[in-house]
């Protein structure tokens, strides 16, 4: 079994609901995992931006766009959070949006290491830019 393989199958989702959408297809699963990272690099600046800024609007927006990305891949995890982090922008509470973009990064940790190591080191040099 590949390394590839044997992440995809331990990766933190709800695989059978995923695979039954996408009708199987493990390929089209990797591109959509691809296609969350890139997302997720482009808003975590602006997410991280607006909580700095008290950006209320922006921190409601950004959480519920990643919500619904997430939501489509079955990150159950990250959903949750991304839930909590819109909830937090609605209700103004700054603090509460400190807490959960924490945890919004232990959540990605996870996802990150049921990568392939070069998708990984892509992911930490887009940190870097």
């Amino acid at each position: 079994m590949s390394e590839e393989k044997s992440q995809t199958e331990t990766i933190p989702i709800d695989l059978p609901s995923v695979m039954e959408r996408i009708g199987g297809d493990e390929n089209f699963l990797q591109e959509l995992i691809n296609i969350f990272i890139e997302d997720y690099i482009v808003k975590y600046a602006k997410l991280k931006l607006a909580i700095e800024q008290s950006d209320f609007p922006s921190i409601t927006k950004i959480g519920h766009s990643l919500r619904g990305s997430s939501g489509n891949l079955s990150l159950n995890g990250l959903h949750d959070v991304f839930s909590n982090i819109e909830l937090s922008g609605k209700e103004e509470n700054i603090e509460q949006a400190k807490l959960y973009f924490i945890k919004l990064n232990l959540e990605f940790e996870k996802l990150k290491n049921f990568l392939p190591s070069e998708k990984r080191l892509s992911i930490d040099h887009k940190w870097e830019e």
